[in-house]
């Protein structure tokens, strides 16, 4: 995940902004959640694991809140 001792460039930052817009607006797409929706630590943790596994915000969204079998 995120290393304490690095600081957070603003690139990246913006790279996990633009991502993390996108995995709403795809769970809002798919019916997973309805606006206004905020996510809890367990979900902002889950989804810092996506991002860093490299899904796209549509493998996000289902991975994060579809079925699981």
């Amino acid at each position: 995940m995120f290393e304490k001792s690095k600081p957070l460039t603003p690139e990246y930052a913006r790279e996990l902004e633009v991502w993390t817009c996108a995995w709403y607006d795809e769970a809002v797409a798919a019916n997973f959640v309805r606006p206004p929706y905020h996510p809890d630590a367990t979900i902002i943790k889950r989804l810092q694991g996506y991002f860093h596994a490299g899904l796209a915000p549509a493998e996000a969204a289902v991975a994060c809140f579809g079925r699981n079998h």
